[in-house]
């Protein structure tokens, strides 16, 4: 099954912390990274005293089911030193599954498509560079064209 993960850090050197954690992932045998993304610095969301971060996607094959993945993806996290803080705080390493297939779960730790897509536009981006034909599942529309609709309506909202 295809995958999309998001890595992020914002701790510990965030770069060093990415390369890190694609290495660990790509020793796994039940993950094929397919593809990895840019490195892109991002603004921290939700808690804003703090630095920003480093992101990339990946784009992975994977036997696992998604409840799988996201069982191994927080094991990955604390083996790659990850101490849990608060929400939407520092972190040394953080990885999301973004998406996963075409799959729509929506239960209390395992959310497909990741909600943050619509609000993020380095998100938006990020799939677009990656996987622009893409079919949302819930939005039914490509990556392309969300990100398009999201910088029309980011360019029509008053700016102080």
């Amino acid at each position: 099954m295809k995958a999309c993960l998001c890595l992020g850090s914002n701790l510990n050197n965030p770069i060093k912390q990415l390369e890190k954690a694609v290495k660990y992932l790509g020793e796994k045998c039940y993950i094929n990274i397919i593809k990895a993304g840019d490195l892109i610095s991002t603004k921290p969301f939700g808690y804003k005293e703090q630095p920003d971060f480093a992101n990339q996607l990946l784009l992975i094959d994977t036997p696992l089911s998604a409840r799988e993945l996201l069982i191994f993806i927080k094991k990955t996290e604390k083996e790659l030193g990850r101490i849990e803080t608060f929400k939407w705080g520092p972190r040394s390493i953080d990885i999301d599954i973004i998406l996963y297939e075409d799959e729509i779960i929506n239960e209390e730790h395992l959310k497909l498509p990741h909600p943050g897509i619509m609000e993020r536009e380095f998100l938006l981006k990020m799939l677009a560079e990656m996987m622009p034909d893409y079919i949302h599942p819930v939005e039914k529309k490509t990556i392309s064209t969300l990100l398009s609709e999201y910088k029309s309506k980011e360019a029509g909202k008053c700016q102080p």
